[in-house]
């Protein structure tokens, strides 16, 4: 149901309904205010604060160094979008964003909250991009420019939502000894891999300011021993060879097809005989109706990288092309949308 329709009372539903109501107009001004609002909510320590106990508005601005108006006001838009309950004038989180907001949480999404942030301008610049055809391109950030540790930091909370479950899941020769990340960022799943073989060690390939990010976040976990980060850009660098497994996770939606050929080749090269290769990704299943969110997912890649949605088809043939045996695909239920591809290099 359209934004426009929320809370509308029988008779300006019928005015909705009829078309004699600019609905454009709110949905323009409510989906901005929307977003606003809950990433406010997080980076004001709102929901962190209220995570701990309920608070009153006074109470919050006072913790907070926060304007009391503004506070009050704020608490309830996050209350209208089901993320805060009151009772009297003590404000609480609800169970829901308990689980998804609360940082101490193990399944928070706190910090990617607070991200999306950056994708505003991004957004604002829609028209531009698609008169020029030019991506906002944010991986070009400098290292030790403040959006990578923003972006590595919500992409992990997303990872270890659905860490554990892709390395039961991805079916590992019991010999395998090395492994590679392509682009992997906080190499979250590497470790969570190395974790259940314990024999098993990794390299992170990805370009210096998410690798730095990626060093801290494997430093907090005690797994510097089992997972180190190379700097690099995956589709120039050398890769290495040898490798008994490769990850390319979360990866493909920045590249062009030209690179995912090629990158692909590349990998197919650095794995040892009978080696894993392992793809996870956004594609676009042929079997599943358009939708909505998987339009905007694909302008949203489209803007952010310059690169599209593909069929499982296509990426059968980039991995057929590159010599990798057929290709199994495995659902990851914990990522609704994606699921993980598993090919090998064949023996000789």
């Amino acid at each position: 149901m359209r934004l426009a329709l929320r809370g509308a009372n029988p008779l300006e539903w019928l005015a909705l309904r009829a078309g004699v109501v600019p609905t454009a107009a709110g949905e323009a001004w409510g989906g901005m205010a929307l977003s606003a609002v809950l990433i406010a909510g997080v980076r004001t320590g709102i929901t962190a604060r209220l995570a701990q106990q309920p608070a009153t508005a006074d109470e919050l601005a006072a913790d907070l160094n926060l304007d009391p108006v503004p506070t009050r006001m704020l608490l309830d838009c996050l209350r209208s979008g089901g993320h805060v309950a009151a009772r009297g004038d003590r404000y609480r989180l609800t169970r829901s964003s308990r689980r998804w907001l609360d940082p101490n949480s193990a399944l928070s999404v706190a910090q990617y909250v607070a991200g999306t942030s950056d994708y505003w301008d991004w957004w604002s610049d829609l028209a531009e991009v698609t008169r020029s055809g030019q991506p906002a391109g944010h991986h070009e950030a400098p290292p030790g420019d403040p959006y990578w540790r923003r972006y590595v930091a919500g992409q992990l909370e997303l990872a270890r939502l659905s860490a554990d479950e892709v390395a039961k899941k991805l079916p590992l020769p019991a010999d395998s000894r090395s492994l590679l990340d392509v682009g992997g960022g906080h190499g979250w799943y590497s470790a969570q891999l190395c974790r259940r073989h314990p024999q098993l060690t990794a390299t992170v390939l990805d370009l210096p300011g998410s690798a730095e990010i990626g060093r801290e976040i494997i430093a907090r976990a005690g797994m510097t021993d089992r997972v180190e980060h190379r700097d690099g850009d995956a589709t120039t660098d050398d890769l290495g060879g040898g490798y008994d497994v490769v990850l390319c996770f979360n990866l493909l939606h920045h590249l062009s097809e030209e690179q995912t050929v090629a990158l692909f080749s590349r990998i197919h090269d650095a794995l040892a005989p009978g080696g894993t290769l392992a793809v996870m990704d956004a594609f676009a299943e042929p079997s599943r109706r358009s939708s909505a969110q998987a339009n905007v997912l694909g302008l949203f890649m489209y803007l952010s990288s310059g690169s599209r949605v593909h069929t499982p088809d296509r990426l059968y043939g980039w991995l057929r092309d590159a010599g990798f045996g057929a290709a199994r695909r495995i659902r990851i239920l914990r990522i609704p949308g994606q699921a993980m591809y598993v090919a090998r290099r064949e023996p000789r």
